[in-house]
């Protein structure tokens, strides 16, 4: 699975990190979030499928192996 925050989409709502503490942060500087390095094999898949499917924005994107 590959995971990551589509740059011209997210808009700093920072929901993500609501759901998934631990699969994603926040940089401040840009107002957005951004995947953890190594959150994808860490991380339990249905945790970024939550995310995703919060994200006003639809800017978490997820594709399937």
């Amino acid at each position: 699975m590959k995971v990551w925050v589509d740059p011209e989409k997210c808009r700093g709502h920072a929901l993500c990190l609501t759901y998934a503490e631990d699969a994603f942060e926040f940089i401040d500087l840009e107002d957005r979030s951004v995947v953890i390095e190594g959150a994808v094999d860490s991380v339990a898949p249905d945790v970024f499928r939550a995310a995703a499917n919060e994200c006003p924005e639809r800017a978490i994107i997820i594709e399937e192996d």
